[in-house]
């Protein structure tokens, strides 16, 4: 008997007892739906993309096969696409496969069996791009996890606002309704990765908003090219590099197009990344998220407004919430510092606003041993059993 295929498949023909007589054949063994044409194929993709295979016929009225797969491959990027004709003309065939992308190629009539051997095909094929896609974006997020505790480390202040930073990141691109933003929460992570260049009193200076000398404020602005040449050899890090080097960007509303964000995905990057950061550092000093966005809608060089109106119903991490003091040996991964720990030298080792991971623990315990801090820490929690404390803040446009 036939395994049952939970995975979706779309077929698409204009000839209804053809469609009637799939269905029928393949019942119990694959999840099938069926379209009347490219059209009707093109509408219930927009309403779902999450089919594993689509199968086209390439004789349609209103468009061809060939025209159908290729814009169905723009609505659903991992979609398998599979070509059904009666046309068995090589000429047909090749073009079929350069502009449609195309997995296979049936030729009508098709057999019961061959139509299932193809289907199957597809479906793994599918599983094959989809876990690749999975397994090097988790690959990627730990291996980027890693380099961010190892480098905060190295200079705490500069990556102590990362977390808050790929927080609304992720927020500002979810309201955008964008897909696929692990470049996106990368760039977010490593964005400060070009800060280890610059010394902790200027990026103190800096964060409390303070005057800085004209050397100080040529560090600041260096810092993401630092940033973008320590990742761009890293491979499949060549875009969040790219998007790193562009978050100081200002937003040209001359050059850019108001009502439609960028189709650049680097230029795009840039703009969400620029608009995180600042907000997270107008909240740093002291705003509320009203008044820190009432001033970076006065700033000058300005923000692309569809990113800088998703803040009004931004999620605000508050940091102010039930401080404690508690023994280094009883912190867990649900704290953030609260104070700045120096050593006895008076270096800083972890910034207040960092929160607590598997290497801060080992490196306090270990600065513990050697008596070189206080064995109790101030730290901010949930309140009582929850997992964090947020503050939803909606705004109203005309505030």
């Amino acid at each position: 008997m036939s395994q049952l295929y939970s995975d979706k498949v779309l077929i698409v023909d204009d000839d209804t007892n053809l469609l009637a007589a799939i269905r029928r054949q393949f019942r119990g063994t694959f999840n099938i739906t069926t379209a009347e044409g490219g059209r009707e194929g093109l509408n219930i993709l927009k309403e779902d993309n999450s089919f594993s295979v689509v199968i086209s016929d390439m004789k349609m009225p209103e468009m061809n096969g060939i025209q159908f797969l290729t814009i169905a491959g723009q609505l659903a990027p991992d979609t398998v696409r599979v070509m059904l004709t009666g046309n068995a003309d090589l000429q047909t065939a090749m073009h079929a496969v350069n502009e449609g992308n195309i997995f296979r190629f049936l030729i009508k009539p098709c057999h019961k069996d061959t139509m299932e051997w193809a289907i199957e095909a597809a479906i793994k094929q599918h599983r094959l791009i989809v876990s690749e896609r999975e397994l090097l974006e988790k690959t990627l997020k730990s291996s980027v996890q890693v380099l961010t505790d190892i480098l905060a480390m190295v200079n705490p202040a500069a990556f102590s606002h990362t977390s808050r930073i790929r927080n609304y990141v992720r927020q500002i691109a979810e309201r955008l309704g964008l897909e696929n933003i692990w470049q996106l929460e990368l760039a977010a992570m490593l964005s400060q990765v070009g800060c280890i260049t610059v010394p902790a009193d200027t990026l103190a200076k800096f964060e409390a908003g303070a005057e800085l000398t004209p050397s100080e404020k040529n560090m600041i602005c260096e810092h993401p090219q630092i940033g973008k040449k320590l990742l761009e050899q890293i491979p499949r890090l060549e875009k969040v590099a790219a998007i790193i080097a562009a978050q100081q960007n200002p937003y040209d509303c001359v050059e850019n197009d108001e009502k439609n964000l960028p189709d650049d995905l680097i230029v795009l990057g840039g703009q969400i990344l620029r608009t995180a950061i600042d907000f997270d550092l107008m909240i740093f000093r002291g705003n509320d998220a009203f008044q820190a966005i009432g001033k970076l809608n006065k700033r000058a060089d300005g923000y692309h407004p569809a990113i800088l109106k998703t803040l009004q119903s931004i999620n605000v991490i508050d940091l102010t919430v039930k401080a404690k003091t508690v023994d280094i040996h009883e912190l867990n991964e649900k704290m953030v510092i609260a104070e700045d720990i120096h050593v006895r030298n008076g270096m800083l080792v972890v910034a207040e606003g960092q929160h607590v991971n598997s290497s801060i623990k080992t490196l306090l315990k270990n600065y513990l041993e050697r008596k070189e801090i206080a064995p109790q820490i101030r730290v901010w929690l949930p309140d009582e059993s929850m997992e964090k404390q947020e503050v939803v803040w909606e705004l109203s446009e005309n505030k």
